[in-house]
């Protein structure tokens, strides 16, 4: 389920996160006028531990999802990581090809990364890629197959040059992934519910001071909800206020800029 991403701004997050907790706690007073302190005391004990078991079960559960997410989220990074190394590889091994070859094989390492850069981060920002930086992928393969390896140069240069390509294929391919799939719609139901009873779960522990009641409740509220806000951040690493930067593929750009003006005055 991809989320909004007006979800994943700190700002609008922490708006509602005070929400649910406020609600959490406002559901103390109706229930407290309709449950009497008698009637309470007589379920306490079954309740407690029908909480404790039903608490236990939900905390379990919510704690793995944020571990996953957190997971998925370093996940993105080092894909992006190991994709730009991938690409810088390829332009530096490129430089050994025939120098016609070479040329259009690192321009073509050069459009990518700003391809990627400029349209198609901000485009996985709304959990979609871009086709057009796919295509460059085909292009790179298409560019290999073309190189014969003839010499003992390029005998050693193809296979890695292939090599690069496919990682930087295979890299892609799980970015996007990542990007363009969030958590499953039925994670988020099964969390929310779970937030619900165990929210409501502490309206039927009456104690005799409210102020100590809606204090357990916001607390058991706030918990939740923060786990849940750390869900939607860690769960979409390429939207919102926290996500994977590309500045790898920025370093890539000004690597191979730099190389191009070193490499201008050596084929004058």
């Amino acid at each position: 389920m991809d989320i909004p991403f007006n979800f994943q701004s700190y700002g609008f997050g922490s708006l509602l996160i005070i929400l649910f907790v406020a609600v959490s706690v406002g559901g103390v007073f109706p229930a407290r006028k309709r449950l009497t302190l008698n009637g309470l005391k007589h379920y306490q004990d079954v309740s407690g531990n029908i909480f404790g078991v039903a608490g236990t079960l939900y905390a379990v559960l919510l704690g793995l999802v944020v571990v996953d997410a957190m997971e998925t989220f370093s996940t993105a990074r080092i894909t992006v990581e190991k994709e730009s190394d991938a690409l810088a590889n390829m332009y530096i091994l490129a430089s050994r090809l025939p120098p016609e070859r070479a040329q259009a094989f690192q321009s073509l390492c050069m459009s990518y990364a700003r391809e990627v850069v400029e349209r198609e981060w901000p485009m996985m920002d709304q959990g979609k890629s871009d086709p057009e930086a796919r295509n460059l992928t085909y292009r790179f393969f298409r560019q290999i197959a073309d190189v014969e390896p003839t010499t003992e140069n390029l005998k050693a240069v193809y296979p890695l040059l292939l090599e690069q390509g496919m990682e930087l294929r295979d890299q892609r391919r799980m970015r996007t992934t990542i990007a363009t799939h969030g958590l499953p719609l039925i994670e988020w139901i099964v969390l929310c519910l779970g937030a619900i009873v165990t929210v409501t779960f502490t309206y039927f522990f009456r104690l005799e001071s409210l102020k100590v009641q809606l204090s357990l409740t916001g607390m058991v509220a706030l918990l939740i909800a923060l786990n849940l806000y750390l869900v939607v951040l860690f769960g979409n690493p390429f939207s919102g206020d926290l996500h994977v930067e590309s500045e790898p593929f920025q370093t890539d750009l000004e690597i191979f800029e730099r190389l191009k003006a070193f490499d201008e005055p050596a084929h004058r």
